[in-house]
């Protein structure tokens, strides 16, 4: 038999507006595996935390779960406390009654509360089969892929770089810049485009820490965080970039022109191009 303990959270109102927090409590105090059965106003709260705390203690819980709001929120916040008092911290799981269950159900809390026992009996089915585990240590590249060079990639590249990090930063036209390029002004304060996003594309260009592989797609990541494994494919611009200067001579001597997709189908541009005049890198 395992020794499961269940907390059940009010948020204020936000949960026990809502649900019918005793009827909840008294259902699961004669629950398969439920050792305690608990409620409080706030379960983050230090007193909160203590109630969990004291009965991992006293009771010689083997499995917790807190039934409250988004995991993304508190789900630290009582695995630390799980810690604190001997319990392994992926032994303690949460069941969001709040954005999953009362937020959705305002009117209806009859059902609200029966949704709200269900989703608890599934976590505590998951707690039952949950085992403890511990951190491990690894090597990892400290270096970061940031795909696409519109102006969030550029400014995200420039701020891990800035950090002290290498970054690759990876865009499949011939220029960094995105759709911010063809722009006048921006919204809401109408600024000039070419002011807010100039000063950018220069700095990524000529950052110590940052590679530009323009011209380039990611086909293929593997691996996990620390260490992905991304296979890159660079198409073929048919120029030497090591030769090319970016002077432009041979868009002036190319014969050919062809639709421009930069301005959208309403101009030509040469076989042979830059994006912009100023375009980075500023190479065919």
């Amino acid at each position: 038999m395992k020794k499961i303990g269940l907390f059940i959270c009010h948020c204020g109102i936000n949960i026990a507006g809502t649900i019918d927090i005793p009827e909840v409590k008294k259902f699961f105090s004669e629950y398969d595996d439920i050792e305690i059965s608990d409620d409080y106003k706030y379960m983050c709260s230090e007193p909160g935390q203590k109630k969990l705390r004291d009965a991992i203690v006293e009771k010689n819980l083997d499995g917790v779960v807190v039934a409250c709001c988004s995991p993304r929120m508190h789900e630290i916040t009582f695995r630390n406390a799980a810690l604190a008092a001997g319990l392994n911290p992926y032994k303690v799981e949460i069941a969001n009654i709040r954005e999953q269950c009362s937020w959705v159900h305002q009117r209806e809390k009859d059902k609200a509360t029966k949704k709200a026992v269900d989703i608890i009996k599934t976590m505590i089915e998951k707690v039952k089969k949950d085992e403890p585990l511990q951190p491990i240590e690894f090597e990892i590249t400290k270096r970061a892929l940031v795909i696409g060079g519109g102006i969030a990639g550029i400014t995200a590249a420039i701020d891990v770089a800035n950090a002290g990090y290498e970054v690759i930063l990876v865009e499949k036209r011939h220029s960094i810049g995105g759709k911010m390029l063809e722009l006048s002004e921006t919204f809401p304060t109408l600024d000039c485009a070419q002011c807010t996003l100039t000063p950018k594309t220069v700095e990524a260009g000529r950052h110590p820490k940052i590679k530009l592989m323009v011209y380039s797609e990611v086909e293929e990541v593997k691996g996990y965080i620390g260490n992905f494994d991304v296979k890159i494919r660079k198409k073929a611009s048919y120029v030497d970039w090591n030769k090319c200067t970016g002077c432009g001579l041979c868009q002036e001597k190319c014969p050919t022109k062809t639709e421009s997709e930069f301005d959208h189908g309403l101009g030509e541009r040469k076989a042979i191009y830059t994006l912009s005049p100023q375009a980075v890198t500023n190479k065919t």
